[in-house]
């Protein structure tokens, strides 16, 4: 079971914090545990996931995950679950989300 709240983060002396883990060498840990599916090795290489420290008071850390050209960014808050996607560099305009199953609703991206 995860801990409600999240030991601090150590910055280490970087400006604000953040931390990268790069698809390369995301693969190539993986690739010491085993063999990885083709599929799943090949957007593995392809993502990107970055951690920043919380805010005072949040819950967590501020976790981003860049894949498919888009980052989608989480971190738990006092009173919420913040969600953020960034469709920036893409040609997308429209977003269907979907929670916990409750059927997808659209949302334009501008």
């Amino acid at each position: 079971m995860t801990p409600p709240i999240d030991p601090p983060e150590d910055t280490g002396g970087l400006g604000d914090g953040q931390r990268t883990l790069n698809g390369p060498q995301l693969a190539d840990a993986l690739a010491l545990l085993g063999s990885i599916d083709p599929v799943c090795a090949e957007v593995i290489t392809r993502l990107n996931l970055r951690v920043y420290p919380g805010e005072p008071g949040d819950r967590t850390a501020y976790v981003v995950l860049d894949v498919h050209g888009v980052s989608i960014g989480v971190k738990r808050r006092p009173d919420d679950l913040y969600l953020h996607a960034d469709t920036t560099e893409t040609d997308d305009r429209l977003i269907a989300f979907e929670i916990n199953g409750g059927g997808e609703v659209d949302h334009p991206t501008s």
